[in-house]
């Protein structure tokens, strides 16, 4: 390489997340392709919203950030796409909708100054609560954490009482007993904090969300071409590391679940099932009709019949 670089790199995330992995396994990758020559200081938990972390990478306050998909949807309504509600339950059906989606992802993001390195998945987002919802009427009583606009729509739409915030925020909420629940995956570190004040965990499989990790378009563009050479190769070699590990991840966050005593459900109760996944298509069709054709029609490639909605 020609010249060294160091890198930060921003995340609203814990450390122990599978994005927050891919960080730091990034930053590993990274310092070893360049002989040490490229090193990433990656900071975890910052009490940011996903926006604020693109516009931070895009004005050089740090030059890579961990950003998630659906918080990005009010930049544009393509990154809804990827937790869209009961569309992508699984790895396979994620992977799927990543192919057809990536290259609008990476049109969209060098538009507004970024680079996408690459995209790590999430554990399927369940339903954490205080207390067992037996019924349609328990989750009406229910304030209820959500990640992004669209889910917070499914859950009124079903009754609850949504508020979309980052992460960090639920937590301090949950401590001062203003939240009964958290639409989340709980993926490692942050299930371990959810599991302190939420006993129970639905498995809904809303979706299967993804994080995107991008660099400020300018500095990408500008590194020495083995520089970009070593970015990317060790990009490529993290993304495949971790939807690998996913399958292996979910199993583990479910055993680590029933170790702190959390209960675990397969299952709602089936009107308040039905209840969901209506709001769930509806929240669908709005956004396909306030989506420009290029992006709505992302979803017509990833279900060829109109059934498969």
């Amino acid at each position: 390489m020609q010249n060294a670089i160091h890198l930060n790199a921003a995340s609203a995330y814990p450390k122990g997340t599978l994005p927050g992995m891919g960080l730091s396994r990034f930053s590993k990758e990274l310092r070893v392709l360049s002989s040490a020559q490229a090193t990433v200081e990656c900071h975890h938990d910052l009490p940011l919203q996903a926006t604020s972390i693109l516009h931070a990478v895009r004005r050089g306050d740090f030059q890579i950030g961990e950003l998630y998909c659906g918080a990005l949807s009010t930049v544009d309504r393509l990154f809804q796409i990827g937790s869209m509600p009961f569309q992508s339950s699984t790895r396979a059906s994620a992977m799927q909708l990543l192919a057809v989606a990536r290259p609008h992802y990476e049109q969209t993001f060098e538009r507004l100054g970024v680079r996408l390195l690459y995209v790590s998945p999430w554990p399927p987002t369940g339903l954490w609560t205080r207390q067992p919802v037996h019924s349609r009427t328990d989750f009406e009583r229910l304030r209820i954490s959500t990640y992004d606009d669209m889910s917070a729509d499914v859950v009124r739409s079903a009754g609850g009482q949504a508020v979309h915030m980052p992460i960090g925020k639920a937590l301090d909420r949950l401590r001062d007993g203003q939240l009964e629940g958290v639409l989340s995956s709980g993926d490692g570190a942050a299930g371990q904090r959810l599991g302190k004040y939420l006993r129970c965990f639905y498995d809904i499989k809303y979706a299967t969300p993804i994080s995107f990790a991008v660099m400020n378009a300018a500095l990408y563009h500008g590194l020495a071409v083995d520089q970009r050479r070593l970015v990317d190769q060790a990009a490529q070699a993290i993304e495949r590391s971790l939807w690998s590990d996913l399958d292996g991840r979910i199993r583990q966050n479910r055993c680590h679940m029933i170790a702190a005593g959390v209960q675990v459900f397969s299952d709602l109760d089936a009107k308040l099932k039905q209840a969901l996944w209506e709001g769930g298509h509806k929240a669908i069709n709005q956004w396909e009709q306030g989506a420009c054709g290029q992006t709505a029609s992302i979803l017509g490639e990833y279900f060829p019949s109109p059934q498969g909605r």
